[in-house]
């Protein structure tokens, strides 16, 4: 009979669990933004990423093309942005069944958005290094709002080999204070 503790146990088969180690970098949200852009927002500004049933959306006249309309969650109402469109995009999100939706807080006013994107892919740690300058791939209605990019591995290819794409960090305090402050 093993004398091991169970907390002993598990140390030997997990221990990156147990790591005192301090994991580097810093949090973000990846998600497609069209058919070939995939990009990235600081978790800073995500309250939460939900999916909506068009039916839950409600359209308002008379606003910009990009908004798709208000939306609720934990009882707080928001504008439903369509984000390629925004940027310059063609519409990604009109009419659809459900809605991919990142709902981002870009200042201390308590003023929310829902963010419509082609879909969310998950949760990324990038440590600083990982990040490059290269400006020569970043497609032009992105231009002005891209801090950065990456290359990651991409979780829906379908090959035995992890295919690598290029994710732009987006600076999406500046994107809505301009896109939509010039808008008023």
């Amino acid at each position: 009979m093993s004398s091991l503790t169970t907390t002993d146990r598990l140390k030997n088969l997990l221990p990156q669990l147990f790591s005192q180690q301090q994991r580097q970098g810093d949090y973000y949200l990846r998600f497609q933004l069209t058919n070939g852009i995939s990009a990235l927002i600081d978790l800073k500004y995500v309250q939460e990423s939900l999916t909506f049933d068009g039916d839950q959306i409600t359209a308002v006249p008379n606003l910009p093309e990009y908004v798709v309309g208000l939306m609720s969650s934990r009882n707080q109402v928001f504008l439903a942005i369509d984000l390629a469109h925004l940027t310059g995009f063609p519409p990604e999100t009109v009419n659809l069944r459900q809605y991919q939706t990142i709902v981002v807080q870009i200042d201390s006013e308590q003023n929310l958005f829902g963010l419509t994107v082609k879909s969310i892919q998950g949760i990324s740690r990038i440590v600083p290094e990982q990040f490059s300058a290269d400006i020569s791939t970043i497609p032009d209605p992105l231009s002005p709002f891209v801090q950065s990019s990456v290359m990651q591995a991409s979780k829906e290819s379908d090959h035995l080999l992890a295919a690598t794409e290029r994710s732009f960090l987006i600076d999406i305090s500046k994107l809505i204070t301009t896109k939509i402050s010039t808008q008023n």
